[in-house]
């Protein structure tokens, strides 16, 4: 019988994502709270308070994320308003004094353009209506 040791086994089914997304939670949710058992048979996975406790939960998170996506448009809104306007962007190179030719949305990243150049829009530090 060979023994292999534990550095030669690999996952084949590993998944990339270190993290769970809010969608697949809230299928995971769906999915037990579907397969419940609520006879009242604490035998078969929780009583009707747990049952009723587990969808109160999952209508929270719903509205929870329904709320984080509506803060996230506005932001949109408020960082696209940024264009024209002159700004202090603190970076490697230095103070950079210029205004905001364009707003992009990338990756999850907001990047101003300041004369051709992306800058991440963590390194705003000024704002001004001089332009």
């Amino acid at each position: 019988m060979e023994i292999i040791g534990v550095n030669n086994i690999t996952n084949t089914n590993a998944v990339n994502n270190k993290s769970l997304s809010i969608d697949d939670f809230l299928k995971i949710m769906a999915a037990e709270i579907k397969n419940q058992n609520v006879s009242g048979d604490e035998s078969g996975g929780g009583s009707k308070t747990d049952y009723l406790t587990q969808m109160a939960q999952f209508s929270m998170l719903e509205q929870l994320n329904q709320i984080y996506e509506s803060i996230n448009q506005v932001n949109m809104l408020n960082q696209a308003r940024l264009v024209g306007k002159e700004v202090k962007i603190y970076s490697e190179e230095g103070d950079i004094v210029g205004i905001v030719e364009k707003v992009k949305f990338a990756n999850n990243n907001v990047y101003l353009q300041i004369d051709q150049k992306d800058y991440p829009i963590g390194l705003l530090v000024e704002v001004s209506n001089e332009g």
